[in-house]
C-alpha cells in the first residue's frame, strides 16, 4: 500500500521486500521537453508563494482526490506527513525523481493514519495552491453558519387538537369545531365587506379562523371539563346571535390584548327574553310551584313537629351525653352547651382533618359501563385518597331531623298579612354557620322577583353558642358579628350605608343583626303571605334554617334536577354557570383568613334567573300547544 511512495533510503535500502517504490521496479518515463517546462513554471510558482502547513479537515478529501499529478522536481519543498496524533515532516532526497501513474490518482482519500504527501499547486487548476486550504466549509465550521430561519406553523385543519384526558369524543368534539368555525367565518366575512382601510387588521386569514376555533374549544376542555358541551355550545349560540358591531369590538379588543394592553375582562352573559311582562311572569309562577308533601324524606317539613316527638328527640340527645359524628370528617365527639366547666371548651377530640369541598362524580365516557369516580371539588383528590387537605380547630355537627330541629326553636307556618302585594315574589337565602345545636341561621336575605330589588338583609344572632361560622361559605366572620348594629323593633332593618372616601370604591354596607332567628323570621313574615311564592335553590335547608312551613315554594332543584336524581342536586353554582354562562361565588384568595365566602344576596338573585329561564321555555312549549296572550293575561287553547 505504500508502493507509490519513493524509498527514503533510495538505492542504499537493504530492507527486505522494502514497502516503498525503488526505481528498478518501476522504471518511470522521460518527461517530455513540454512537461519539463510545465513542472519549472510550476514549481517556480511553489517557490513564490509562501508554504503552509496544511491542516486536516473534514473536506480533505478533496483537496488530495484534486491534487497535482506531475512529478516532484528537484528543489521542491519536502513533502509533509499529516497523520491524527499530529504533523510529521520528513525530507524526500533532492534527486529524486518519480512518476505517478494513474491509480494513484484514483486511490482514495487517506485516513487520519494515513500519511499525505503535498504536491503543490496543479498546472491546470487556476487558483492558487492555498486557495483550498483558506477557504473553509460551513460543515468544517459551525461557528460561522449562518442563522436558520424561523420554522413556519404548520397549517392545521379543523381537527381538535390531542388531549391527555379529552372530555367528550373525537367525534363531538369535532362538531363543535365546526360550528363555532363556522359562526367566526360567518362573522368575518360580513365584517369583510365593510371594512375599513384603518380596521383592515380586523379581517381574519382562513387559517387564524381556524386557530381560533381550536384554541377556544381546547380552552374550554381544559378549564371547563364537566361543563365542556354545554359550554361549548352557549358559546356557539353567543356568536351565532352576536352582531357585525359586537364582533368588530372584540376583534379590536383581542388585537390590543396581543399589542400588550392590559383589558378588563369582559363576562358576556346570556340575556334572559321570558316574552312576558314582569307581572306575566309572576303570574305564570304558580305552574312552578311544588307541592312538599312526600318529599319528607328529602329534608322539606311540610308539618310543624308535634311535642310528644320534639319531647324524645330532647331525650335522646341528654341520653347519648351530647355525642355527636362531625359533620366533616365522620368522627365521634363531645358538645358542650354552655361549655364545659374546667376549660370552657365546646366540644372535644381535638382539631378536625377534612376536605371542604363537596364531592362530584365524574362523567362516563360512552361505553363505560363501571363506577363513576367520586372527587373532592376542594383539591380533585379522588374520595378516600386522603383524610382531608384542611385542618380545623373544632369538630362540628350537622342534623336535619325536624324533631329535634324543633326542639331548638319550633316551626311556624306563614301567617296571613293583607298588607302583602298581590303581585309579589320573593327570593331568599339564608346563611347558616355550626353551634352547639348543629347548623343555625346567622344571615337572612330577601329580595324581590323578578326585578331583583333588596328586601331584606340581616345578621342573626343563634340560640347557641357558635362553634364555627362556616365563613368559607357563609361569608361572616366573627367581627362581623360583634361589630354590628343591634336591630330594635320599630328600626329600620336595611343595612347602614357608609360612604366611602374613595369615588373608586363603592360605598360600604354594614348589616344589622338581630337577637334570634325567630326575630329574623318575624322581619321575613312582614313580607310575604301565605300566596307569596317563595324562590330558592335548596329551599329546604333556608326554611328549615329559619323554620317556616311555607305552602307555596318554588326550588331550583326541583326545576333542575339532577341525572341521577334526588337525593344527588345540582349546584347553583354549577347550574348558572351551565344555564346561563355566569359565574358567581369566586373566590381568588389563597388566604384562609381571608376568604370572602358566599353572598346570599347574589345566591337568591341567582335563583330567581334560574327561575326566568325555565319560564322562558315552559312559554315557548306553551306557544307551541298553542297558549297565547290576551289583553295581557295568559290563556290556554279553546278546545
Amino acid at each position: 500500500m505504500l508502493k507509490h511512495l519513493p524509498c527514503p533510503a533510495g538505492k542504499s535500502c537493504t530492507a527486505f521486500k522494502c514497502l516503498f517504490h525503488h526505481g528498478g521496479e518501476d522504471k518511470p518515463t522521460e518527461p517530455s521537453d513540454q512537461n519539463a517546462r510545465e513542472r519549472q513554471t510550476a514549481a517556480s510558482e511553489s517557490q513564490d508563494t509562501p508554504r503552509k502547513r496544511m491542516k486536516l479537515t473534514a473536506d480533505s478529501s478533496s483537496l488530495f482526490a484534486t491534487g497535482s499529478s506531475k512529478q516532484a522536481e528537484p528543489g521542491a519543498t519536502e513533502p509533509q506527513a499529516i497523520t491524527g496524533m499530529g504533523t510529521l515532516e520528513a525530507k524526500a532526497p533532492s534527486t529524486l525523481k518519480m512518476a505517478i501513474s494513474s491509480s494513484t490518482l484514483k486511490h482514495k482519500a487517506p485516513t487520519a493514519r494515513s500519511a499525505v504527501t503535498n504536491k503543490g499547486p496543479s498546472v491546470a487548476s487556476p487558483k492558487p495552491a492555498n486557495a483550498g486550504l483558506g477557504e473553509t466549509s460551513s460543515k468544517a465550521s459551525p461557528a460561522t453558519k449562518p442563522l436558520a430561519k424561523a420554522t413556519p406553523k404548520k397549517p392545521e385543519t379543523l381537527n381538535p387538537r390531542h388531549l391527555q384526558k379529552a372530555p367528550a369524543t373525537h367525534e363531538v368534539r369535532t362538531k363543535l369545531v365546526k360550528a363555532l368555525h363556522e359562526q367566526y367565518a360567518r362573522l368575518n366575512n360580513e365584517l369583510k365587506k365593510d371594512v375599513k382601510d384603518e380596521d383592515a387588521r380586523l379581517v381574519m386569514s382562513d387559517q387564524e379562523l381556524i386557530v381560533k376555533a381550536l384554541d377556544d374549544e381546547q380552552d374550554t376542555a381544559m378549564k371547563k371539563p364537566t361543563l365542556y358541551g354545554n359550554s361549548c355550545k352557549n358559546r356557539i349560540l353567543n356568536y351565532k346571535r352576536m352582531s357585525v358591531a359586537k364582533w368588530k369590538e372584540e376583534r379590536a379588543a383581542s388585537l390590543k390584548a396581543e399589542d400588550g394592553e392590559i383589558l378588563e375582562p369582559e363576562e358576556i352573559h346570556k340575556v334572559i327574553e321570558t316574552g312576558l311582562t314582569p307581572q306575566q311572569e309572576v303570574d305564570f309562577l304558580p305552574r312552578l310551584v311544588w307541592s312538599l308533601q312526600g318529599l319528607e324524606r328529602y329534608g322539606y317539613v311540610s308539618s310543624i313537629p308535634k311535642g310528644e316527638g320534639v319531647k324524645k328527640a330532647k331525650q335522646a340527645v341528654e341520653a347519648s351525653g351530647n355525642v355527636e359524628v362531625c359533620d366533616r370528617c365522620n368522627r365521634r365527639f363531645s358538645v358542650f352547651p354552655g361549655r364545659r366547666e374546667e376549660d370552657g371548651a365546646l366540644t372535644s377530640n381535638g382539631p378536625c382533618v377534612h376536605h371542604p369541598g363537596k364531592t362530584y362524580y365524574l362523567d362516563r365516557r360512552p361505553g363505560d359501563r363501571g363506577k363513576s369516580e367520586r372527587r373532592h371539588r376542594c383539591c380533585e383528590q379522588s374520595v378516600g385518597d386522603s383524610d382531608g387537605c384542611t385542618t380545623s380547630s373544632s369538630h362540628v355537627f350537622k342534623t336535619t331531623d325536624a324533631n329535634r330541629l324543633a326542639s331548638v326553636l319550633n316551626f311556624a307556618e306563614t301567617p296571613p298579612n293583607p298588607s302583602v302585594p298581590k303581585d309579589r315574589a320573593v327570593c331568599f337565602d339564608c346563611e347558616m354557620g355550626y353551634t352547639v345545636y348543629g347548623m343555625e341561621l346567622i344571615r337572612l336575605t330577601a329580595v324581590s322577583w323578578p326585578s331583583g330589588d333588596e328586601l331584606l338583609d340581616i345578621l342573626v344572632f343563634p340560640v347557641g353558642e357558635y362553634i364555627d361560622l362556616n365563613t368559607r361559605y357563609s361569608g361572616v366572620r366573627p367581627e362581623d358579628m360583634v361589630q354590628a348594629e343591634r336591630w330594635k323593633p320599630g328600626d329600620d332593618a336595611s343595612p347602614t350605608i357608609i360612604p366611602s372616601g374613595d369615588p373608586s370604591k363603592p360605598p360600604q354596607r354594614k348589616l344589622k343583626i338581630v337577637s334570634s332567628p325567630k326575630e329574623a323570621r318575624d322581619l321575613l313574615f312582614n313580607l310575604i303571605s301565605p300566596d307569596t311564592p317563595l324562590i330558592g335553590h335548596g329551599i329546604e335547608n333556608d326554611l328549615n334554617a329559619v323554620r317556616i312551613i311555607h305552602p307555596s315554594v318554588v326550588d331550583t332543584v326541583l326545576l333542575y334536577p339532577h341525572k341521577r336524581g334526588l337525593p344527588i342536586r345540582n349546584g347553583l353554582k354549577y347550574l348558572m354557570e351551565r344555564e346561563l354562562d355566569r359565574k358567581i361565588q369566586i373566590d381568588n384568595s389563597k388566604d384562609q383568613d381571608k376568604v370572602q365566602g358566599h353572598d346570599s344576596a347574589e345566591d337568591a338573585r341567582a335563583a330567581g334567573e334560574l327561575v326566568r329561564l325555565k319560564i322562558r321555555n315552559e312559554w315557548k312549549s306553551l306557544q307551541l300547544k298553542g297558549w297565547k296572550l290576551e289583553d295581557g293575561v295568559i290563556k290556554a287553547p279553546d278546545n
